[in-house]
């Protein structure tokens, strides 16, 4: 089991806040004390999930769109003046990939760019304020899609075909590839940040916990999950248990140098532990592949703005 710290004083922005999984790490976040900036495309759904969080008066609202490069660079921006941001959780994203191929940020699939290329736009213009932290986490949210769809270097931009099962495969395997890379990228130089890739498990609407305006069950759902819930804990859990990965990654203490993986203790569900990813996921062959695509694609050098800590 993974033992948590609080997180008094910290600033950490987590995407897709408003809703689902994201809600809930920033929830879990914010009770340990930290923080929190919301990032969402909705200014108006960020400040009403700022307003059910512990202590609202402490956390803001950053808007931004996944889809919309621009917006992206905007938001990487202001990351990058925050004086000090102590965590990136990289959650939003399209759950349900299009059912026909449509082009998005980048002018690739809509799939991967957008739940992987612009979260790393915003990453590499956030970096210099995450290396200004004594100590700094980037969250990548991995998926157990990737145990199901093995990564496709030749198709993974749907270059051949479009599945959209497959393509949001793609943006998840991508995501822990990269983020991997990260980490040994990091490791080799003087950062103080740490890169640490997760998974949800398996969450379904039917047990997560009910928030006003966030997520709210019909009475009839809520008596048949306290009922049925126990018998499928190993199978499922809600999205607020889903969230406890993302946030172990953030606030776990002795976590390993270097690759962490977490997941749920029994892979869909269950408390967080340190885990194995897909062999993929840790190929360096395919780490250097995904970086330098990466770079291509979005035009710039990932960590070319880097201000290691003196």
């Amino acid at each position: 089991m993974l033992e948590v710290d609080r997180l008094d004083g910290r600033t950490v922005a987590v995407t897709g806040a408003t809703s689902g999984i994201g809600y809930f790490i920033a929830e879990q976040l914010a009770e340990l004390g930290a923080e929190i900036i919301v990032v969402a495309r909705s200014g108006e759904r960020g400040r009403h999930a700022i307003g059910l969080l512990p202590h609202p008066d402490r956390h803001r609202v950053l808007e931004m769109d996944l889809a919309d490069v621009e917006s992206v660079r905007r938001a990487g921006k202001e990351l990058r003046d925050t004086p000090e941001l102590d965590g990136l959780v990289m959650n939003a994203g399209l759950v349900a990939a299009p059912t026909s191929f449509e082009q998005g940020p980048y002018e690739v699939e809509l799939t991967v760019g957008t739940n992987f290329l612009a979260h790393v736009e915003l990453l590499r213009l956030a970096l210099p304020s995450l290396e200004r932290a004594p100590t700094a986490r980037v969250v990548s949210m991995g998926s157990m899609l990737t145990q199901r769809i093995p990564f496709d270097r030749n198709n993974w931009l749907s270059q051949d075909y479009y599945r959209p099962r497959v393509a949001y495969a793609m943006s998840k395997h991508a995501t822990e590839i990269l983020g991997f890379e990260l980490s040994r990228k990091l490791r080799g130089g003087p950062s103080s940040v740490e890169s640490v890739v997760v998974h949800p498990g398996g969450a379904i609407d039917a047990l997560t916990a009910d928030r006003p305006g966030i997520h709210t069950r019909p009475g009839i759902v809520r008596a048949a999950a306290r009922v049925l819930g126990p018998a499928f804990s190993s199978m499922v859990q809600g999205k607020d248990s889903a969230a406890a990965p993302a946030v172990a990654a953030m606030a776990a203490r002795d976590l390993p140098l270097g690759g962490v993986y977490i997941g749920p203790q029994r892979n869909a569900a269950g408390p967080p532990v340190i885990a194995e990813p897909v062999h993929s996921s840790r190929n360096c062959d395919l780490g250097a592949f995904v970086w330098n695509e990466t770079e291509r694609i979005i035009g710039a050098p990932i960590l070319a703005q880097r201000h290691p800590r003196r």
